[in-house]
């Protein structure tokens, strides 16, 4: 096996674990996808379970990936352990892929809820400020920042 084949089979792994990764978090965490996982559960609930982990579901992502396109990182003359060995060399990936993309995920929502925590704040404290203009007892100092 030379080693271009090698760095070719290596980036087909690469890419079936970028996909699953991307496929796994998509059909198990998002919106899109609840009413089917909550229909599936009605109808079996091993299928239902089996949509809504992420780490179970991009397990048989590789495996459908891995009988598509059939990459092989090792040639020990024994081609069910090789390909064994390259699966779960691929579902490796698969988890490093999506902590990176839960963390980048995680980041992003904690930005957007501190933003929008900013904003609230910032509106709750104009809202104070101004009744606290308006309805002070001394009115006729108020007259300066109406005008």
């Amino acid at each position: 096996m030379s080693f271009d084949n090698v760095l070719e089979q290596f980036w087909v792994c690469m890419v079936i674990a970028l996909m699953s990764s991307c496929t796994s978090i998509t059909v198990t965490q998002q919106e899109m996808f609840r009413l089917l996982r909550e229909r599936m559960v009605k109808i079996n609930t091993m299928t239902g379970c089996l949509l809504s982990c992420f780490y179970c579901f991009s397990h048989w992502v590789v495996l459908v990936g891995m009988a598509i396109y059939r990459p092989v990182l090792l040639n020990s003359g024994f081609w069910l352990v090789d390909l064994a060995v390259t699966a779960f060399f691929t579902i490796g990936l698969t988890s490093i892929f999506r902590g990176i993309i839960l963390l980048m995920m995680r980041n992003a929502i904690a930005k957007a809820i501190e933003e929008k925590d900013m904003k609230d704040n910032f509106v709750y404290s104009m809202y104070n400020t101004i009744r606290y203009i308006f309805l002070r007892k001394d009115r006729h100092l108020c007259a300066r920042y109406v005008e």
